[in-house]
């Protein structure tokens, strides 16, 4: 089964996203919080490495917490 490991400052915002985007949506959980962007990115590379899921960075750099999720899927969406 596929995996996505994201960052972001609004978690139920990307959820809600996400749940849309794919079928299967399951196993949604946050991994960690840091206060810092390119903390939070790093963990998620590091994460996604390791665990084979996906991942993709960008985004711009804002100010708040930043979390680090990951769920599972079936497949995306069309």
């Amino acid at each position: 089964m596929p995996c996505r490991v994201g960052i972001t400052t609004d978690p139920e915002t990307r959820r809600a996203y996400w749940q849309r985007q794919v079928v299967g949506f399951k196993n949604w959980r946050i991994l960690a919080k840091f206060r810092s962007k390119q903390k939070a990115q790093d963990y998620e590379t590091s994460y996604a490495a390791r665990s084979g899921c996906q991942a993709h960075a960008g985004g711009p750099d804002v100010p708040g917490t930043w979390y680090v999720y990951r769920f599972d899927y079936t497949r995306k969406s069309r």
